[in-house]
């Protein structure tokens, strides 16, 4: 009895491969994008924590350096932490730590992102400290900036306070984003009238989204 030959044939494995091929040539670019945005979604949550220490700040009693207002804003001069954002972490120095520390918000490890803080609105008196290097008021904005992808373009978040009256209409003026990134989506740097205050938003173009 003759025995009948299984298998596939070579044209048949070369349709597979193909079909691999394509699936693969979908696939891989979608997953390492989501990496990148896993990856910056890192600064809002940041962003958001530094919100919330901020909050917690101006509405308590507590006094940063001596003769320093109290019930204000806390902004730092530069980034947090200090260096150039790449596509790597950042390590975090003992002097990025004092001033995170100065408003209670601290991270363990590196980061991918910078993060900014700038106040408007002095106070008549107590409008600074020296140590650590800070400045008080009471409006606020907060950025946050990085380069996950490598592409030079800083991607940035964002998120404004601006302080209001009683009846509830702004007061003075509210800093800009500060970080320096991109930041067309949000129409510039100024908090635009769609995002509320508070707000932690994407204000980058960057294409890693």
């Amino acid at each position: 009895m003759k025995r009948s030959s299984k298998g596939f044939t070579l044209i048949e494995l070369m349709i597979v491969v193909a079909i691999i091929g394509i699936l693969a040539a979908i696939a891989i670019p979608n997953f390492l994008r989501y990496q990148l945005r896993s990856k910056f979604a890192e600064l809002k949550t940041n962003v958001e924590a530094i919100y919330k220490s901020e909050e917690s700040l101006r509405q308590s009693e507590r006094v940063l350096c001596p003769s320093a207002a109290t019930g204000v804003y806390a902004g730092w001069t530069g980034a947090v932490p200090a260096g150039t954002a790449t596509a790597q972490k950042i390590v975090w120095q003992p002097s990025d730590f004092v001033l995170a520390s100065a408003i209670d918000w601290s991270v363990q490890g590196a980061t991918y992102g910078q993060y900014y803080t700038s106040v408007g609105n002095a106070p008549a008196t107590g409008a600074s400290c020296t140590t650590p290097a800070l400045g008080l008021g009471l409006s606020l904005s907060i950025g946050a900036i990085s380069d996950i992808d490598g592409d030079s373009t800083k991607s940035q978040v964002c998120a404004w306070q601006p302080q209001l009256s009683s009846a509830g209409t702004v007061v003075g003026t509210t800093p800009n984003c500060p970080g320096g990134g991109d930041t067309t989506v949000c129409g510039g740097a100024t908090q635009p009238g769609t995002i509320g205050n508070g707000q932690v938003t994407n204000c980058s173009s960057d294409n890693i989204f």
